[in-house]
């Protein structure tokens, strides 16, 4: 448990040490350049390290096994599920030594320079990193690994939008698609990122939302319907999580004045912001709460966003940002604690393995 902690210790002090944060500059390449110093480069390494060479150690690391092991005699080892890049890591995987050591490293650095890149590019980065540790790291990152690897992606996608690149956003939402299907409900974002007239925008969503719908009818959707809605699967703890994301969105779209924002981003977060309140509804109203449980998973960069620029939107002096910034952290902090003690699944989590002080592993088996 101690190492879950050093994770969340280290961003958190720095956090509460972070200077007031400039909008206005946290995206320019030069300010980018300088923070990605050494500490950030160790910061790195640390969780591909820890994310990458766990052994045993999350809650779908079993059925990802199996489904490596299974790769080595089955053309699509994962049926349905198989998602073009994560199939072809997998069979890179079952025809390695190393098996699904390969699986979570190549997951390691997708999900790390994903979250560094998106944590240099707030206002406040080491705040951004104090709030993802507890569960965009430890939870997704270590145990939902091909959402974990998509959900990566899309904040690059999510960096593009704040650049104001509409190619780029496309290119890394696809990118995500490719290791979750799923990801696809991002693409009808990119509309909001035209300068069109808001009728053609309309025609537009709706011309996207058809596609999706289409796409929601084919065989991979009809499984995950079969096992989350039509066996009733429940998440433990989704209620929980999903109100995180839901506190966030309703701070921006209640505070959205206070956020310095360009128009086509503050309209991108502030339709994440919606769809966290509605989750968080939907969660209430229906017992198949897996379901949104999972798609809950891609509105996480919310939470993220939103409190990496809630001090220095919402306070009126230093003082008062701090203050903010040591309530997040705090808020945090007590929700990872919960997680630690008294998580139903949180066994698949503790005691954390490493693969170079386990003795007896045998790769080849």
């Amino acid at each position: 448990m101690l190492i879950y902690w050093a994770m969340f210790a280290v961003p958190a002090v720095f956090a509460l040490l972070e200077p007031p944060g400039a909008q206005a500059r946290a995206a320019s390449s030069a300010r980018l350049r300088g923070r990605a110093g050494f500490l950030w480069l160790l910061i790195a390494f640390a969780l591909v390290t820890i994310i990458g060479l766990r052994w045993e150690t999350g809650g779908d690391w079993g059925s990802y096994d199996r489904i490596v092991q299974s790769a080595l005699w089955t053309d699509n080892p994962y049926g349905l599920l198989g998602d073009p890049g994560f199939r072809l890591i997998t069979r890179v995987a079952a025809q390695s030594a190393y098996g699904m050591l390969v699986v979570t490293m190549v997951s390691a650095l997708v999900v790390t320079a994903g979250l560094v890149r998106f944590c240099l590019a707030q206002p406040r980065p080491w705040l951004c990193l104090a709030v993802a540790v507890p569960y965009f790291v430890v939870v997704m990152g270590m145990g939902y690994i091909r959402q974990g690897m998509a959900v990566s992606l899309l904040l690059m996608a999510l960096i593009a939008v704040q650049q104001g690149s509409a190619v780029r956003f496309v290119g890394w939402v696809l990118a995500a698609v490719m290791f979750h299907s799923t990801a696809l409900i991002f693409l009808p974002l990119a509309v909001f990122m035209a300068r069109i007239h808001p009728f053609a925008r309309l025609l537009l969503l709706l011309g996207a939302g058809a596609v999706l719908a289409v796409a929601a009818t084919g065989e991979r959707t009809g499984l995950l319907l079969t096992n989350y809605v039509e066996q009733e699967m429940t998440s433990s703890g989704a209620l929980v999580r999903l109100a995180m994301t839901a506190l966030p969105g309703a701070i921006l779209l209640y505070w959205r004045s206070r956020f310095d924002l360009a128009p086509s981003e503050r309209w991108i977060w502030m339709m994440l912001s919606a769809a966290g309140l509605v989750a968080l509804a939907l969660v209430l109203v229906f017992p198949t709460s897996t379901a949104i449980d999972r798609l809950g998973l891609y509105l996480l960069p919310l939470q993220l966003f939103v409190y990496a620029r809630l001090p220095d939107a919402l306070a009126g002096n230093e003082r008062t940002a701090r203050v903010l910034a040591t309530a997040v952290v705090a808020l945090y902090a007590a929700a990872f604690y919960v997680w630690l003690n008294y998580a139903v699944n949180v066994e698949f989590w503790l005691p954390y393995r490493f693969f170079l002080f386990e003795d007896g592993v045998c790769l080849e088996c």
